[in-house]
């Protein structure tokens, strides 16, 4: 794994501080770092989130929207509803680790930038909101206290409603400073981080029905697609696009399309709630129908999922769309329609069809329907679908996968507490929910 070479580091560490009394000054270099800079450290805290939004978590949550499917081995007991909550040791202790915890590092440091400090904010915010997202209750208050052990689960709506605040404190820090500037690396690309940690909080105030908040945030969010917020991928082994890292460096055939309803919506099989002529354009970035008849992700050059294709992170269509759900919540359809019919000609211009996006004129609804279902194809691929379904209570009313010997009929509801947690923690909640049971911010819509 990632982290047998941080597990030796730290044996090794150990060993030098038995010794130290027999070797103290002896080789002192005082050009050595004994703390890692803020603005090295960064880096890290914007790898962890790219990989957050990017990898296990966004295919996981692929499979268990009908966007993508399981195709072997794992990723068949995730097409069937049966995870295994050692398969989300890594995910839980990655996003902790090497995210939330170097960001309060940054955070703790009196020589940081503002920029420094205000990314920092953003991105802890935006992994807490997500964990608290994924899996209801969790560690908070007490997560990246160094004197604590066994750290408390505090409640998803005070998690989420903290992260907000950071984001929304970060953002204040970080004034027009451009994404592409760096600050940490080339690895980002968009507008300002203004622009992106509006729209995350957007995002995340979207999920606690925050409707008013929604349209404030996201109404000063990512304002085009040439501003969206992404990682940068290139042909190295090491920095290429993680869905092709996946699918063709490390499991073949593990992660395909082949009965996903995303399919089903554009090929035809399943009627659009918003008629689509261009949805072939859309099918044909995202999917390959190989002559056998199975559905695999497009990895080819041009695909969503090539080598070197950018991984959304926010984005102009999402923030739209958010815009167009909580305009449509709070009593205005018209708002709703127009920011629905922005996605729509954005879609006309990005794939040079002025026939194959019409817009719409629905209302009540359908409406509602068009813009869920717009969003839900938009975003292929991103954790944030799996949480649209949940807190709509599947509206757009994707099917299903196959259940297997599960017997279950409901749709998944979180992801499960890792076995590493529930090993070590004493304070993970008891009863531990299950699978199928919701999250108390997604109970009703």
């Amino acid at each position: 794994m990632k982290f047998k070479n941080l597990y030796y580091l730290i044996f090794a560490s150990l060993l030098l501080v038995n010794c130290e009394s027999y070797t103290e000054d002896l080789n002192s270099d005082p050009n050595a770092f004994t703390v890692a800079a803020s603005d090295l450290l960064i880096g890290q805290v914007q790898l962890t989130f790219i990989q957050h939004m990017g990898s296990n978590n966004a295919r996981y949550a692929a499979v268990f929207s009908n966007q993508m499917s399981g195709g072997d081995r794992q990723y068949l007991t995730l097409n069937t509803y049966s995870p295994n909550r050692g398969n989300y040791n890594d995910m839980w202790n990655d996003t902790y680790t090497q995210g939330i915890k170097n960001s309060q590092i940054i955070l703790n440091d009196e020589s940081a930038g503002g920029t420094i400090l205000g990314v920092a904010e953003i991105l802890k915010g935006a992994l807490f909101a997500d964990m608290a997202a994924l899996y209801g209750d969790v560690p908070y208050s007490e997560a990246v206290d160094p004197e604590i052990i066994n750290p408390v689960y505090d409640s998803q709506a005070a998690v989420m409603a903290g992260a907000i605040s950071s984001i929304s404190s970060g953002i204040s820090k970080v004034g027009s400073s451009s994404i592409a500037a760096g600050y940490g690396g080339n690895r980002l690309s968009g507008g300002t981080w203004a622009e992106a940690g509006n729209t995350l909080a957007a995002r995340y105030s979207l999920l606690t029905g925050d409707y008013a908040a929604a349209i404030s945030y996201a109404s000063n969010g990512i304002s085009s697609t040439e501003n969206d917020f992404v990682s940068i991928h290139g042909t190295s082994l090491d920095n290429r696009n993680l869905f092709y890292q996946f699918a063709i460096d490390e499991r073949q055939d593990y992660l395909i399309a082949g009965d996903a309803h995303s399919v089903a919506l554009l090929n035809g099989s399943v009627a659009r709630a918003l008629e689509t002529p261009g949805n072939t354009e859309v099918y044909n970035s995202y999917f390959i129908t190989e002559e056998s008849g199975r559905v695999i992700l497009n990895t080819d050059d041009g695909g969503r999922f090539s080598q070197t294709s950018p991984m959304k992170l926010a984005s102009y269509v999402e923030n739209q769309l958010i815009l167009a759900e909580a305009k449509f919540k709070t009593g205005n359809e018209a708002g709703a329609r127009e920011h629905l019919n922005n996605v729509r000609a954005d879609l006309r211009n990005q794939y040079a069809s002025q026939d194959g996006f019409p817009d719409s004129d629905a209302s009540g609804n359908v409406l509602l329907k068009q813009i869920l279902e717009e969003k839900y194809l938009a975003l292929i691929g991103e954790v944030v679908t799996f949480h649209d379904l949940r807190r709509t209570r599947n509206f757009i009313g994707v099917p299903n996968k196959p259940t297997g010997s599960t017997g279950a009929s409901d749709f998944p509801q979180r992801f499960l507490y890792p076995q590493s947690e529930l090993d070590t923690n004493e304070n993970i909640p008891s009863p531990l929910p299950e699978f199928f049971t919701p999250t108390a911010a997604f109970t009703s819509y």
